[in-house]
């Protein structure tokens, strides 16, 4: 009897064992569906749980920081095309000496620039490294401008640049105050010499025009790494015309080479009333002391002349060199019609002329 029992308990417990194994088998895997197709709900908590609000939190935070690096790297590139960074009183490199400005880089294609936007024949004619140039030769010229008369001078040539602030030559000095991009800006100073009425019988009775110290502005640019173009405003003060005149002018680099270099400048001059009275009109006073050889005549404003120089480079030795140039303006307009150019001059100008120039170098970088 007792081993009936233990056998229909033993029977039993087996059976209870493979309903269990059996119950199981068939719950597990819906569970699994359950927990990926619902979601868990956390005790207290109908959302997210505290550990996936932190990461959610984590996620965005890194989301707004590369939004925010991308936004500052494309308006940085932005501003390296389309906007101009200015340098006032730059007198070095712009950003530092291992970056390149191609932007702004000076003509001459040397491999230095401690002269971006400033140009001329002897800018970019002269070796890199100079900082000073003195030169002297005769120059054929007409008497004054205007004239048909010509006659041979001493002509001294002064070539001075102070990295990229500073420049000066027969045109004038200029100093860039405001550099950006491509272009510089800044204030332009010439003094030009006096007509006197005794240089030539043809201006008897006009009187003289004195010595005048011009000053104003001017803007330059630089492309394609071999032309240039500058634009000059400038107004008489005190002496002598007391006018304004506004040139312009276009240089560009022919060939360049050890032993010789050549470039070729174009240029227009306009003149206001002020600057036409004093050179080319003839009042009736100066009509009679004229003893009536020039008529009466009003010169307006205008353009006064445009022309086109060629000058070159030829090197002699260590820091000298030949300097051959050649220039032609022909006076334009009303100008022309002036009995100063009309009947006692002409309306083609010609000059021409050569210096032989030392450079130095004051290591001035």
């Amino acid at each position: 009897m007792r081993k009936i029992i233990r056998g229909s308990y033993l029977h039993c417990l087996a059976g209870c064992a493979i309903a269990s194994m059996a119950f199981v088998a068939l719950t597990v895997p819906a569970n699994a569906q359950q927990e990926i197709d619902e979601p868990q709900l956390s005790p207290m908590l109908f959302g997210e749980t505290e550990k996936e609000r932190r990461e959610k939190i984590r996620q965005e935070k890194n989301a707004q920081d590369e939004a925010l690096l991308i936004t500052e790297e494309q308006e940085r590139d932005h501003q390296e095309l389309d906007e101009p960074r200015l340098d006032p009183l730059v007198f070095g490199t712009r950003r530092s000496d291992d970056d390149e400005d191609l932007t702004g880089a000076r003509i001459t294609l040397g491999a230095e620039d401690n002269n971006r936007g400033f140009f001329s024949a002897f800018n970019f004619l002269t070796p890199e490294e100079t900082n000073l140039s003195l030169g002297l030769g005769p120059v054929y010229e007409p008497d004054y401008f205007g004239s048909d008369d010509y006659e041979f001078n001493a002509d001294p040539q002064v070539y001075i640049k102070v990295k990229n602030f500073v420049f000066l030559d027969d045109t004038g000095a200029d100093i860039a105050l405001v550099g950006f991009s491509r272009f510089r800006i800044g204030p332009t100073l010439r003094i030009t010499k006096r007509r006197d009425q005794d240089d030539n019988p043809d201006l008897f009775g006009l009187g003289d025009v004195g010595t005048t110290f011009e000053f104003g502005g001017f803007v330059a640019t630089t492309f394609l790494d071999r032309f240039a173009v500058k634009a000059k405003v400038r107004h008489g003060l005190k002496t002598g015309h007391r006018g304004t005149i506004v040139d312009g002018v276009l240089t560009a680099l022919i060939f360049r080479s050890d032993l010789l270099s050549l470039s070729t400048t174009a240029q227009a001059s306009w003149i206001g009333n002020r600057y036409a009275d004093a050179y080319f009109s003839v009042t009736p006073a100066q009509s009679v002391r004229s003893g009536g050889r020039l008529e009466v005549y009003d010169a307006n404003a205008g353009f006064r002349d445009i022309g086109i120089s060629v000058t070159g480079y030829v090197n002699i030795g260590d820091r000298w060199s030949f300097n051959p140039y050649a220039n032609y303006s022909y006076v334009y307009g009303e100008i022309a019609k002036t009995p100063i150019v009309a009947q006692f001059g002409n309306r083609d100008q010609f000059t021409f002329g050569v210096h032989l120039m030392r450079q130095f170098d004051f290591n001035m970088r």
